[in-house]
């Protein structure tokens, strides 16, 4: 029997190396990243002598309780936020996985996704390994264990067998080995905390912990640190930085810096871009909490628009964009976001959003104006159509759930039931984002073969 394609999602990492009180400053650290992962949450934390691992379904706060936190002692940690793809919230997936040998105790997170790990999985269990779940990082930690050569040459010969985007964290008694693919798609970042590091997925990980940035790590490159130092060992000699052109549309924090660009100045970018082409006048401008407010915003100004905040996010809910069901998501809909009737009755809106991927959302959120008294709604998205399906952990939707390969403009525009809908051109989403970044998932160039995927993938 085939083994089951699982695609991964873009959790969010986090470690730190000789920090003291790690288990309470990676708590911290990670709290700045909790967008990324609200489905299970762990961490490991090593003494010097023994690595020890607690972790959950749930969020940050509901796993690590302070006398959790205060059980750890040590100063190297790993974490990570997860964010669970459908049909997929057992615990076997979330991490740290742990690994007890003779050879040592290690532990090991990861983001991103390995385009040939059921290849991989396929060979392993027909040479007699045991799997618990179908994680990225439990497979890395076999094929370590399988390697031959010290701990770094068994990371290192791990890493050359994977394909696809992904960044790793590993955590030995003693040392953090820290890895990203050679793509460069998922990104890592490294500052300095007094006389130790943080490493994170996001550089909003950083001032929470007093850290000065130190840069960002290469594609392609394996960092060690010890009690030696910091080493660096490039492990893949050929690379490129084809950075997630999405993580400044949706995933990271607005105050996030990502090759060299804060999130926030680039949807702005987008916002302007997209009031340039804007053929339809509308009395307010009203943007959706809380990734599109930069480019909402942006796109007031440059009409010269007045910009209301016409919808609420209650905050203490998870994201409605991974319940199972359309009316699960439709129930948390109604409890994440309300609109302000008093802002938008009787008004032409336009209706900023982020992105449209599936478009359940978008429906409900035009719907909400629509039952508050707008007039008119006119929905204007701050990125290009999503066609293509993410096969790097970015995001976990198949193309056959895509709104943009499913429809066309004028069949999305009564979909949603609003009175005009545009998108960004990926022209003008070009000049917003790093020249280099991915777009696989609005162009359907992807930076490499897909290996066990491509059969996902339709023109």
């Amino acid at each position: 029997m085939a083994m089951q394609k699982v695609v991964q999602d873009s959790s969010g990492i986090v470690g730190l190396f000789n920090v003291e009180q790690a288990a309470q400053n990676i708590y911290l650290a990670m709290h700045a990243i909790q967008h990324r992962g609200q489905d299970g949450v762990g961490v490991a934390v090593s003494n010097g002598e023994n690595v020890v691992c607690k972790k959950g379904l749930g969020l940050l706060s509901e796993n690590l309780k302070q006398d959790t936190l205060n059980s750890l002692d040590g100063d190297i940690a790993i974490g990570q936020l997860r964010m669970a793809t459908k049909n997929d919230s057992q615990l076997e997936n979330v991490q740290p996985i742990m690994v007890r040998s003779h050879q040592r105790y290690f532990a090991v997170v990861s983001s991103g996704m390995v385009t040939n790990a059921v290849s991989l999985r396929t060979k392993l269990e027909n040479e007699g390994l045991i799997f618990q779940g179908t994680s990225d990082s439990e497979l890395l930690a076999h094929l370590i264990q399988l390697n031959p050569g010290s701990f770094e040459e068994k990371i290192t010969k791990a890493c050359r067998m994977m394909s696809g985007a992904y960044t790793f964290m590993v955590i030995t008694k003693d040392s953090l080995y820290v890895v990203r693919d050679p793509h460069g798609i998922r990104s890592l970042y490294i500052a300095k905390v007094n006389d130790g590091y943080c490493i994170s997925s996001e550089t909003c990980s950083f001032p929470i912990l007093g850290g000065e940035f130190v840069r960002e790590v290469n594609p392609g490159e394996l960092i060690c640190f010890n009690n030696e130092g910091m080493k660096s060992t490039q492990i893949f000699e050929d690379t490129e930085t084809k950075a997630c052109a999405l993580e400044y549309v949706y995933y990271s924090r607005p105050d996030s810096v990502h090759n060299g660009l804060t999130v926030h100045e680039v949807r702005k970018q987008c916002g302007y871009y997209l009031a340039k082409e804007e053929d339809v006048k509308a009395d307010i401008v009203v943007g959706v909490p809380d990734s599109a407010l930069s480019a909402a915003a942006s796109f007031a100004r440059t009409l010269n628009v007045p910009y209301e905040t016409g919808l609420i996010k209650n905050r203490y809910i998870g994201s409605t964009f991974i319940r199972p069901t359309q009316q699960q998501r439709m129930q948390g809909m109604r409890v994440r976001l309300n609109a302000i009737s008093s802002v938008v009755k009787d008004k032409s809106v336009y209706l900023v959003d982020d992105s449209v991927v599936k478009g359940f959302t978008s429906r409900r959120i035009c719907q909400l104006l629509k039952e508050a008294g707008a007039k008119e709604v006119h929905l204007r998205i701050a990125s290009p159509m999503l066609k293509y399906p993410c096969l790097y952990g970015a995001d976990s939707t198949a193309q056959k759930d895509l709104a943009a390969f499913n429809y066309s403009v004028d069949e999305m525009k009564q979909l949603f039931q609003v009175d005009s809908l545009r998108f960004i051109s990926v022209e003008d989403f070009k000049k917003c984002v790093p020249e280099t970044s991915c777009l696989a998932c609005c162009t359907g160039e992807y930076p490499e073969e897909l290996q066990d995927y491509k059969d996902e993938v339709k023109e």
